[in-house]
């Protein structure tokens, strides 16, 4: 992806030009990814124990299954060819779906490789400011299984990776509907405010990329986020007690909101003005902006000892935010970190030029002791914001 980088994001600039905010469109657009590639990934995510809220199966007969067992891949199933073959035997050639919700997080480079193919669009339009949700599908003459959505808030992208798919689209305030066809290579769009329906043709293989658009799905989000802090709050601890009926009234004869109740509700407008819930907010938005919205993101892989004369260089942007003075949060690939002083400030230049360094050889330029570079640098290589270029060199 990134040795074509500038034709993609040219790309970008005149999809967005044409049809971003308006229309549905069916526009060429390989994403550079074949089924075989995001095949892995969704065998991964129904591999027992396999998660309900993320996988869903359906039979064009039977409708969705709750529990769809050996019909999803298994072991056997070497890779999506095989896997359809062997439900064409078992289902008779009826029609089937099978969708997997946020499955990149399994396989890093893939989610590497989604998140690239979506920054280029971000870079033309603006970055997301919550979660997009991906969806790998693998389907055989079969219409979705969901019926429209009543007042669909979310932008939709939709890559045909192999065999091809339509979709019958009613956008909202229109008395239009439109019907899309797409074939391997090609980028299916609607904004928000679209009711749609798939139907999934021969060996159709896609991958979804759904953004919120109204303001209140944020509300989701920070709902979230202050139910998290509000069980971490030993006020939160107590029980709801019991109450007589009807409740004692005031001296006025008011009748107020029972106590414990009451008390909850203070203790989520608190938390909801505390400056520690913006500071998450604020931490959050800076993990996220690396991740180009993909979450979740894909864990830190395993530490490795560092030496002075590894030689080291970035491989992902460091998202800087400052955190209070002399402090920053740097974001690399959907995950934070967080560092002090002006040295750490002075490696993120130096890692910025993209030459490869030795570890010696940063420390000298940031005039930061090895004790206090290394463990940053085994975190940064942790977040896959550094690879390590060589062998044990001398500086």
């Amino acid at each position: 992806m990134n040795a074509t980088e500038p034709d993609l994001s040219a790309r970008w600039k005149r999809f967005a030009e044409a049809h971003w905010g308006r229309e549905p469109a069916a526009v060429p657009f390989a994403p550079g990814l074949g089924p075989e590639q995001v095949y892995g990934a969704v065998a991964a995510s129904c591999a027992p124990p396999a998660e309900d809220a993320a996988v869903r199966f359906a039979t064009a007969t039977q409708g969705r299954l709750r529990d769809a067992g050996a019909l999803l891949p298994g072991r056997d199933d070497a890779d999506p060819d095989a896997y359809r073959d062997r439900l064409a035997r078992q289902l008779g050639g009826s029609g089937w779906l099978l969708s997997v919700g946020q499955p990149l997080w399994r396989d890093y480079e893939l989610w590497a490789h989604v998140r690239e193919l979506v920054s280029g669009l971000w870079r033309a339009v603006g970055w997301p400011t919550l979660p997009v949700t991906a969806e790998l599908a693998l389907g055989e003459r079969c219409a979705g299984p969901d019926a429209p959505a009543p007042r669909p808030g979310s932008l939709t992208l939709t890559w045909v990776l192999a065999g091809a798919m339509t979709v019958r689209l009613w956008p909202e305030h229109t008395g239009t509907e439109y019907q899309l066809a797409a074939g391997a290579g090609d980028l299916l769009y609607w904004p928000a405010g679209c009711r749609h329906l798939d139907h999934y043709l021969d060996r159709c293989t896609t991958l979804r990329i759904v953004v919120p658009a109204r303001r209140a799905a944020a509300l989701t989000h920070v709902r979230g986020l202050l139910a998290d802090r509000m069980q971490e709050d030993p006020a939160y601890a107590g029980t709801p007690g019991i109450l007589p009926f009807p409740p004692p009234a005031g001296p006025d004869g008011e009748i107020g909101a029972a106590e414990p109740v009451a008390a909850i509700g203070r203790l989520f407008a608190g938390l909801a003005a505390d400056p520690g819930t913006a500071r998450e907010l604020r931490l959050s938005w800076a993990a996220r902006r690396s991740a180009a919205g993909l979450e979740p993101a894909p864990p830190p892989r395993p530490a490795v000892p560092l030496t002075p004369g590894l030689r080291v260089r970035a491989s992902a942007e460091l998202f800087r935010v400052p955190d209070g003075p002399g402090r920053a949060v740097w974001a690399a690939n959907g995950h934070t970190l967080t560092v002090e002083g002006a040295a750490p400030e002075r490696v993120r230049k130096r890692l910025r030029t993209g030459m490869a360094l030795t570890i010696r050889e940063l420390g000298r330029g940031s005039r930061m002791s090895a004790g206090a570079l290394i463990p940053l640098l085994s975190d940064l290589h942790r977040l896959r914001a550094i690879e390590l270029v060589d062998g044990d060199g001398a500086a």
